[in-house]
């Protein structure tokens, strides 16, 4: 993900969301062997942006897809024509995104905040390219906000600017004592999504509990779910080693990564959590992406690890 200049590493723009429509061509290579179950009982790629059905062709637009071009058309009348099929119905693309306070550190180019603001963008983006409908939920410290799925950029981009408007918020201490958690919103996500629903959870998922695997797991029997676990380098291992004061706003506590001891503790409360989670979401067939903020181009990444979980 390219950091442009300091502010645009602690929060995300709404033109640089916008300008994320343009690196959602590197999901087009995704394949369509992942199939997803609908409520009928039939199962169909989530990805397959369109249905089997031919419809009519239209001269090529900038975003089409290379592998629906009519080539024996093209060389006739020296135009580039693309084949349109009918789709087989408007998919709801939901994405639950997390900025609370906990969500806006980072230690490598830029904050979770906007890592998570960005992928959202560009996944939200391709989609809507496809003809799915975008919406969603924004989970901050103090509001759950609601997005209902539309086709209308009016309204994508009333989405895309509430999340925007979040990665700038910082939360007062008191705030931050009292906040939304990942389950009251997940509760929420699964009231909207009764079935054959995409869903996009992008967090760093530190307060999952029981009570949200609950919500998870009924909403991956009739959804497609995708987990987009997005975390800092500091977050998996000590700083270098030395004494350090560490403070939320409210309490303050001591660290010495001078010791053998606490690196093991710091290390193993990380990975617990990163394996339960993980190994949840290979229970409940639930893609599974992490996302570390020393991987550098961000994009590239998401769009490689989505391709890779699609195969077989």
């Amino acid at each position: 993900m390219p950091i442009d200049n300091e502010d645009s590493a602690v929060f995300a723009s709404l033109e640089s969301l916008v300008q994320d429509q343009y690196q959602a061509r590197l999901l087009d290579a995704i394949k369509d062997s992942k199939t997803a179950r609908t409520s009928n009982g039939v199962t169909r790629s989530i990805f397959k942006g369109r249905g089997m059905d031919f419809e009519e062709v239209r001269q090529y637009q900038d975003g089409d897809d290379v592998r629906l071009v009519d080539w024996r058309l093209t060389a006739k009348v020296g135009k580039v024509y693309t084949k349109m099929f009918n789709q087989e119905h408007d998919r709801n693309v939901w994405f639950l995104l997390d900025l609370r306070a906990g969500m806006k550190f980072g230690t490598q180019q830029a904050f979770k905040s906007v890592i998570s603001a960005h992928i959202m963008a560009m996944l939200g983006w391709y989609f809507w390219k496809k003809a799915d409908k975008i919406g969603g939920y924004v989970l901050s410290e103090k509001n759950i906000m609601e997005f209902k799925p539309s086709r209308l950029r009016k309204k994508v981009m009333s989405f895309f600017s509430a999340v925007s408007e979040n990665t700038r918020r910082q939360a007062a201490p008191a705030d931050v004592s009292d906040t939304n958690s990942l389950t009251q919103a997940c509760m929420k996500l699964r009231s909207s999504c009764r079935n054959g629903n995409i869903i996009f959870i992008i967090s760093d998922f530190y307060d999952v509990d029981e009570d949200a695997f609950k919500c998870l797991s009924s909403l991956s029997r009739t959804n497609e779910v995708i987990f987009i676990n997005v975390y800092d380098v500091l977050e998996c291992s000590c700083p270098p080693p030395n004494v350090y004061l560490v403070s939320d706003g409210n309490q303050h506590v001591v660290l010495d990564t001078r010791q053998q001891e606490v690196q093991d503790i710091y290390a193993h409360h990380f990975f617990k959590r990163l394996y339960v989670l993980r190994d949840f979401a290979l229970k409940y067939h639930i893609r599974y992406v992490p996302i570390s903020s020393d991987m550098g181009d961000y994009y590239s990444v998401v769009a490689k690890m989505m391709r890779r979980q699609t195969r077989g």
